[in-house]
């Protein structure tokens, strides 16, 4: 009988500790209902769980990005119904001026109404946003063409400048003339023009409002380094609806940029044959309000396909979601039945070492016994 080392009492005291270790991780596992607290748990297990959480927070929010473009094409879908109730109202009128039993003077009041209807598209697609884009003047989805090289966005390498940013701003080339400090832009056809002073070694903001173009400089700006030209570019709207990886393919829906100007429908002021002077005139004008109302048309039929891809899109999201938060419970969610009935045995085990514990210490005492 040895008293210096109690085999017995280490024995059970390591026993006890493997208990309290197994007994402290499914506390754990109980308390935050994850099989997986920390990488230890299950190594592997945990990347794979953050890999499909991962994935599905993306497919949350392209689930959300769907639902947004759907109320974003609702919102022009019904300002397009708008355009299209007016230009059926300027071809009647168009219709009554171009009967020849409709006097001078008739035709001049019919015009009159014809012209402020114009006027009324033009406000319409002027002001028809979502999020501070405007939807139908052709500008959604534009943007600056970041490459530097001749023909291109020259301007963005010129000394001092450090940025541009563009708002409602339509496809196409703008100049830059700088000379003296005062810059000039000006679009590629020389129908807009507007001039901003600008000052040397400072760091500002050119605001071309006239554009919808603003530029940066910062201190190392001088007269004359404002020259070259800026590149709008952009002739489709793209939503991010899935997260597959294939971020700029099939990830995306894009739709063509809508554009019911005046000018794109052909009905402008501008264009022959879009006022009612005479009964001429006015059949030349239904020929152009046909070609108006099919182009809005051709809109509609953009956007309704698109409207029906978004939802067929949704449901897909939505279903692989509830499929990926599936499978990383699998992995990662604690069963609470399995973890209780463990719980149970290791409490269990936990006093029963407890007790064998204090047995193994208290057999050396038998010792004494051969000493009296």
């Amino acid at each position: 009988m040895r008293i210096n080392t109690n085999i017995a009492s280490v024995n059970t005291l390591r026993q006890l500790g493997k208990t309290n270790t197994a007994l402290g991780k499914t506390f754990g596992r109980l308390s935050s209902g994850y099989r997986i607290n920390s990488a230890g748990d299950d190594a592997a297990g945990l990347g794979i769980a953050n890999a499909l959480r991962a994935d599905t927070r993306s497919l949350q929010q392209a689930s959300r990005n769907a639902e947004q473009a759907t109320s974003l094409l609702q919102v022009a879908e019904g300002a397009g119904q708008v355009v299209q109730g007016i230009l059926e109202r300027m071809k009647e009128l168009a219709t009554q001026a171009a009967s020849d039993n409709t006097t001078t003077d008739g035709r001049a009041k019919i015009e009159a109404e014809f012209t402020a209807l114009r006027a009324e598209i033009t406000r319409v697609v002027d002001t028809t946003e979502f999020s501070g884009q405007t939807l139908l003047d052709g500008t959604l989805g534009n943007a600056i063409d970041t490459d530097t090289t001749v023909g291109h966005s020259t301007v963005l390498a010129a000394a001092g400048v450090t940025g541009a940013s563009i708002s409602g701003v339509a496809a196409g080339t703008y100049t830059f003339t700088d000379t003296a400090g005062s810059v000039v832009l000006s679009n590629a056809t020389g129908t807009l023009t507007q001039t901003l002073t600008a000052a040397d070694a400072t760091a500002q903001t050119l605001d071309f409002s006239a554009f919808g173009i603003q530029i940066s400089t910062d201190n190392s700006f001088s007269a004359g380094d404002l020259d070259g030209n800026l590149v709008v570019t952009g002739t489709t709207v793209s939503f991010m609806v899935s997260s597959s990886g294939d971020y700029t393919g099939q990830d995306l829906i894009s739709i063509n940029s809508m554009d019911m100007s005046v000018a794109t429908l052909g009905i402008d002021a501008a264009v022959a044959g879009t006022t009612l002077a005479t009964a001429a005139d006015a059949r030349s004008a239904l020929t152009d309000i046909d070609g108006a109302i099919s182009a809005v048309n051709d809109i509609f039929g953009d956007i309704g396909a698109v409207q029906n891809r978004m939802e067929f899109s949704i449901q897909n999201v939505d279903t692989a979601v509830e499929n990926f938060m599936a499978a990383e419970s699998i992995i990662r969610d604690a069963d609470m039945a399995a973890e209780v009935s463990q719980m149970t045995k290791f409490q269990i085990l936990q006093q029963a070492g407890t007790a064998v514990l204090a047995q193994a210490n208290s057999a050396p005492q038998s010792i004494l016994s051969l000493l009296g």
